[in-house]
């Protein structure tokens, strides 16, 4: 009799610990909030190559910065042309100064895209062309693929025609709902971040 009770307290002690347990656990947060995207690019013909930076300030305001092909806010590609591009995302901290104070090192602040790679199943990259006709972006060869076999657009394949200016608005969306659409709203799930970008396909100087 007292053994059978022992077992039924231990029982119901044992619910009870599982259900405060349960209650303590805490939920699953996604805690990055990405603010600086850089896209590398390299021109297949002759693999020259050039970088440019989006960030988002911490007043709210955005920053693209540039080299010689990203002039002004702009990326600048030629005409006819096929370039091999890779974003990476970083989070910068608001007590972190982005140049030092000779102005010959930069610090991007901490790269989230390793776990972007390791999370591939719950991130997808969308490019959203606004006024812009004559530039296609495809998955590359070498881009992260996820478990069910589509490309999540990190490493892609950007190819020009004709001259025209436009802009592009890059999301990294979160558990999208599907991999599959043509404008945003097809995909679902959560903006880690849009990094919005001035894209001049011209001839070079």
């Amino acid at each position: 009799m007292f053994k059978q009770i022992k077992l039924q307290t231990l029982f119901i002690a044992s619910i009870l610990l599982a259900v405060s347990c349960t209650k303590d656990d805490p939920e699953e947060i996604h805690e990055h909030e990405i603010n600086k995207v850089i896209l590398h690019f390299t021109n297949t013909a002759d693999n020259s190559s050039f970088k440019v930076k989006w960030e988002l300030e911490h007043d709210g305001e955005e920053h693209t910065d540039d080299d010689e092909h990203a002039h002004e806010s702009h990326i600048e590609l030629a005409p006819n042309s096929t370039y091999s591009v890779e974003a990476e995302f970083y989070q910068t901290n608001e007590e972190e100064d982005s140049h030092d104070h000779d102005g010959d090192h930069e610090e991007e602040g901490e790269d989230i895209t390793p776990e972007i790679i390791d999370e591939n199943d719950v991130h997808y990259i969308f490019y959203e062309f606004v006024g812009l006709n004559n530039l296609s972006i495809t998955s590359a060869d070498d881009d992260v693929i996820d478990t069910n076999g589509f490309g999540i657009n990190l490493n892609t394949t950007w190819t020009t025609t004709a001259k025209e200016i436009g802009d592009i608005k890059l999301y990294l969306i979160h558990e999208p709902q599907t991999k599959e659409g043509s404008v945003r709203n097809d995909f679902g799930g959560e903006d880690d971040t849009v990094a919005g970008f001035e894209v001049h396909i011209e001839l070079e100087d």
